[in-house]
């Protein structure tokens, strides 16, 4: 438990770092268990559902570490690296049938982890910069620049200048869940708010977005380099 001057009642917060705490405002006093245990027996199914969401998360990034050198995951797909040496030819990554060819010209594991961690920005904006012409001519929007970004939490931006910002980290997601961050950020070209206006606009492009929403919410966690 932990006192907030944030706080203006009990609430609860959960996370990797510090698990299950109960935060209390500011001027709660420890004396009244009964009440926080009152709270925590509402919450119980709330307790237990984010518990287990969260060991699927951790899990997931655990397997996802332990692939980073042996496979590329694209649009949801995954592709056994397989490293081609060859002294002579220019470092080339090749999506090819079911596998990802990496030509290189020395055998180090540094060096493979370097092409992978140029290769997913590359293969995101290639991706992302194919798709957004085709929605936006779809929603009649028009916008400026799209920049590719490593972020931890958020998939997508844009910002006042129309300019759209995407994670690359979107580019291991299925083509369904990408198309649905674009739309949703070309909407916000309309809209700069998250109003009944603005996911009405969504769902008329995308039906199926709160489908790809909890997609996101249960296996981005997973979408990592």
């Amino acid at each position: 438990m932990r006192k907030s001057v944030r706080a203006k009642n009990l609430r609860l917060s959960i996370s990797e770092e510090n698990g299950l705490e109960v935060v209390l405002p500011h001027q709660y006093s420890l004396g009244e268990i009964s009440q926080i245990e009152d709270f925590l027996r509402q919450k119980e199914v709330w307790i237990l559902d984010k518990m287990k969401l969260m060991a699927e998360q951790t899990a997931l990034k655990e397997a996802a570490e332990g692939n980073f050198l042996s496979r590329i995951r694209y649009l949801d797909q995954e592709y056994p690296i397989v490293v081609i040496l060859d002294s002579d030819a220019p470092i080339r990554v090749e999506l090819n049938g079911d596998k990802a060819l990496f030509t290189l010209p020395e055998n180090r594991e540094e060096l493979l982890q370097q092409v992978i961690q140029a290769w997913y920005p590359w293969a995101a904006k290639q991706f992302i910069e194919e798709r957004c012409p085709h929605w936006a001519e779809k929603m009649r929007v028009s916008y400026q620049r799209i920049y590719i970004k490593n972020q931890k939490s958020r998939w997508g931006s844009c910002s006042g200048s129309k300019n759209l910002s995407f994670n690359m980290r979107l580019i291991m997601a299925p083509i369904e869940v990408v198309d649905y961050v674009i739309i949703h950020e070309l909407a916000h070209l309309k809209e700069m708010n998250h109003s009944a206006v603005f996911w009405q606009m969504v769902a008329d492009f995308c039906p199926s977005y709160q489908e790809h929403r909890d997609w996101l919410k249960k296996y981005g966690a997973g979408l990592i380099l």
